[in-house]
């Protein structure tokens, strides 16, 4: 799993445990000290976190973010689309024609039903689980 992704899990963790216990916002400064993560980290994914709908913020004197209405029926495949992670385990799974050999190739069919088992298994996990 990318580094990325891990630490967008954390992030959304550190939101929910601070709503659990004062509901209030908190600011990218707060959330790389609590989830112990790069602020510059920290700072490019809540942005990506608020344009993929987990995340809502407010600018300014007791600003932040907080984890927006609905944010746990997103699953972790709707995460990786929002973070730009969904990718293929192999190039030859979304095109037939990087190879000659796609049609017959065993590695391929493998590698395929690992991924639609692993797609079906990311889209069956909700982020509400992490409470």
């Amino acid at each position: 799993m990318p580094k990325k992704v891990s630490y967008a899990l954390t992030i959304v963790w550190e939101c929910w445990r601070e709503k659990a216990k004062e509901k209030k916002p908190l600011s990218s400064r707060e959330l790389s000290r609590k989830a112990r993560l790069p602020q510059c980290f920290v700072a490019q994914i809540t942005s990506e976190l608020k344009n993929g709908g987990i995340l809502e913020s407010r600018e300014g004197i007791g600003g932040g973010y907080w984890l927006s209405r609905g944010w746990e029926r997103k699953n972790l495949r709707d995460l990786l689309v929002i973070l730009g992670e969904d990718k293929r385990f192999l190039e030859c799974l979304d095109s037939k024609s990087v190879c000659g050999k796609s049609k017959v190739c065993p590695v391929r069919r493998i590698w395929g039903r690992v991924e639609g088992v692993l797609l079906q298994e990311l889209e069956r996990i909700n982020l509400g689980e992490l409470k």
